[in-house]
């Protein structure tokens, strides 16, 4: 009996969860232009870039539980889908990713027209969340549309700061596919983030763009 005891406790020890790792990190913010979401299963994505500056950013995708009541208890529950919901903070953003996330181009004179009827693009958007041990993942969201940012500003003083700039935006299921959150984390046996781009973008990752931060 003893010993039956002890083997029950060594499996109790080998079958728990390892410790978490918290983030510590967030960096290679990055975005594309969903150009093609067709029931027929079609997607296409172009014009993939990814920046800097990204400061803090907030994903919610999570719905709510809904209970079946009868013979006054419940008999069953499930979850909804719930809004998507996602907020960044950027040092600012470089007019690459104006162009593409608030449709926001200027002319050949400097000049950008906000006329009626304005429409920002449908976008993926991704980025690295990294743990003190090295490892990393990576979020992201197959389709989403961006509110343009407030702009703001204030007279220099003698103790000045950097301003920053803010976004909202809502994310939904991409029509193709049904799918809106796509998720990797280095840490998995196996793991291979290609894999993970290959999934959000269906291949466009190939051709990305690198652009560095604008000035605050």
């Amino acid at each position: 009996e003893i010993r039956l005891s002890l083997v029950g406790s060594e499996m109790c020890i080998r079958d728990s969860a390892k410790t978490p790792k918290s983030f510590i990190n967030i960096k290679d913010l990055g975005f594309a232009l969903l150009e093609t979401d067709e029931l027929d299963g079609t997607i296409k994505y172009s014009n993939v870039t990814q920046t800097r500056g990204l400061q803090e950013i907030s994903v919610e995708t999570g719905g709510e539980i809904v209970n079946a009541y009868a013979d006054g208890s419940i008999i069953e529950s499930g979850n909804t889908d719930g809004e998507g919901k996602i907020s960044m903070t950027m040092h600012a953003f470089p007019q690459e990713i104006r162009e593409l996330i608030f449709n926001e181009i200027y002319d050949q004179n400097g000049v950008f027209s906000e006329k009626r009827g304005k429409q920002n693009n449908y976008v993926a958007v991704w980025f690295k969340r990294e743990r003190r041990d090295g490892s990393y993942q990576q979020v992201g969201l197959t389709k989403v549309m961006f509110a343009d940012p407030n702009l703001e500003g204030k007279t220099a003083e003698e103790d000045w700061e950097f301003s920053s700039e803010e976004s909202e935006g809502t994310a939904m299921h991409r029509v193709a596919d049904g799918k809106r959150k796509i998720l990797f984390d280095s840490s998995r046996e196996g793991a291979n983030v290609d894999s993970f781009f290959k999934e959000l973008l269906n291949g466009a990752y190939d051709s990305k763009t690198e652009v560095d931060t604008a000035s605050a």
